[in-house]
């Protein structure tokens, strides 16, 4: 076909088809619009129903933060003991105490008086206590009488329960007077029968349960953490160091506000191991030893202990403002062959001691108790910065302590047993008065008088009568 005709002809087929396709695309537009329109509906009924919900919920209330808590809480005791939101805590503990002491001794048949002065610090000491989670902690030490240092309490303790702790460390299990701190203490030393019934920190392994009024000590116990290791006392190949258990039991059938009534009993037995001999000696003042011109001791067997058993019983009144405290030991030595120690060996003996003292408070403060069995630091009822006094203690101590049992051995001569001559029998009285300002300082001022009765030996009698006068300044935290 020529090219004009066909160009004519596919011009008519275009013109057909026009109108076809407009109709089509026409239909498709219809369709997208009425889709979209559908969509656009749905959307709306969607925002119409978040509007009604929200129209029909009550106002937004606005939040207003708690207080931020305190992180660490401060308590004043001395010093701030911080204890942090978990409970942990932590304490600066330390004491100063700086005594004036005067000794008079006087031996009946001779010439040798003694009589000394000293100002000295009885202890400086500073340390630390606290608490991490279950585990507690308790360190201090210094110096003491002009020696070098020591250390006291360094335990590591773990709270098995509230009232439940296991210790390890350098402690102390057994005795009244002797677990009441030295800060605490009505005197100004334990006296004899804390010398003689000789119950030191010593490092042990100690459980401790204290009830609403009753109290459970139980430790197994070695020897000092200051002391050297053991090197063997008489044998160099025996190096074993001192071991000792100890149960304590106390029960306050009375704790009231006003009243309580203390009993409690202890029990330990002893061994000195690869140690030289266990020493039963007093002084008539506990820390000032050096009471003759030697140094040496007025009452003492010597090193005669191989091992003991102690059975002790205590026992405390307190009525408001009056106080009464006793305890009274028997001591079962088990004295060290003569194989060992022709000296100091011999047959086996007992040793008695006992004390008791009354303490009144003029001003009305009572001796607060705890239930673990020792007394605590007295509460000033108007210390000087409410307007008061302070508080004012009289009290009076009579101390008694017998070693007379120890007799000779027929080993050696008896002027080498060089300690039956001073194992005889002590008593003495102290009187004391003491003034707190404030609940951490203390003035205090003792007299002690005591004789001692010693047995003759040949010609020689070691009696004597001490008189010791001291004064102490005290402050602790």
């Amino acid at each position: 076909m020529p090219l004009r005709p066909r160009l004519l002809a596919g011009g008519a087929l275009a013109c057909l088809a026009l109108p076809q396709f407009a109709a089509a695309q026409e239909a498709v537009d219809a369709a997208t619009v009425a889709q979209l329109k559908a969509q656009l509906q749905a959307m709306q009924a969607r925002v119409d129903g978040l509007e009604a919900r929200l129209a029909a919920a009550p106002p937004p209330v606005t939040q207003i933060p708690a207080p931020a808590k305190s992180a660490t809480a401060i308590k004043w005791e001395g010093s701030p003991r911080f204890t942090d939101a978990s409970g942990d805590t932590f304490k600066l503990r330390g004491r100063i105490l700086l005594d004036t002491v005067g000794v008079q001794v006087n031996r009946p048949g001779s010439a040798n008086d003694f009589q000394a002065s000293q100002y000295r610090a009885r202890q400086l000491y500073l340390g630390a206590e606290g608490r991490i989670g279950q585990w507690g902690y308790r360190l201090e030490g210094g110096v003491a009488n002009g020696s070098t240092w020591v250390w006291d309490d360094a335990t590591i303790d773990y709270y098995l329960a509230p009232h439940t702790t296991i210790s390890i460390g350098n402690q102390k299990a057994a005795s009244l007077e002797n677990i009441t701190s030295m800060k605490n203490l009505t005197f100004m030393e334990r006296g004899p029968f804390s010398d003689v019934t000789d119950n030191p920190f010593v490092m042990s392994l100690q459980g401790v349960h204290v009830g609403r009024n009753w109290s459970v000590w139980a430790a197994l116990q070695g020897d000092s953490l200051n002391k050297a290791d053991s090197v063997g006392g008489y044998d160099a190949n025996d190096a074993r160091e001192r071991r000792a258990a100890t149960v304590r039991a106390t029960w306050a059938p009375v704790m009231t506000a006003n009243d309580v009534v203390h009993l409690g009993a202890w029990v330990r037995d002893r061994s000195r191991g690869g140690e030289t001999g266990f020493t039963y000696s007093a002084a008539t003042n506990t820390a000032y030893r050096p009471q003759t011109g030697s140094g040496g001791s007025l009452f003492s067997t010597g090193a005669v202990g191989g091992g003991d058993l102690t059975l002790a019983l205590e026992g405390a009144w307190s009525h408001r403002n009056l106080s009464l405290q006793a305890e009274a030991a028997d001591i079962k030595v088990r004295r060290i062959a003569t194989a060992t120690s022709a000296a100091n060996g011999g047959p086996d003996f007992d040793i008695r001691t006992a004390y008791a003292f009354v303490s009144w408070f003029p001003t009305g403060e009572m001796r607060p108790y705890n239930p673990n069995g020792s007394f605590g630091r007295i509460k000033i009822r108007r210390p000087l910065d409410q307007g008061g006094w302070g508080a004012l203690e009289l009290a009076a101590r009579w101390d008694y302590a017998d070693l007379s049992d120890m007799a000779a051995n027929a080993a050696a001569p008896l002027a080498s047993q060089a300690g039956l001559a001073t194992a005889g029998t002590y008593e003495g009285v102290t009187l004391g008065a003491n003034w707190y300002p404030y609940s951490y300082v203390r003035l205090m001022a003792n007299l002690t008088h005591g004789e001692i009765d010693n047995r003759r030996i040949g010609a020689a009698e070691a009696d004597a009568k001490v008189t010791v006068g001291q004064v102490r300044v005290q402050l602790d935290w």
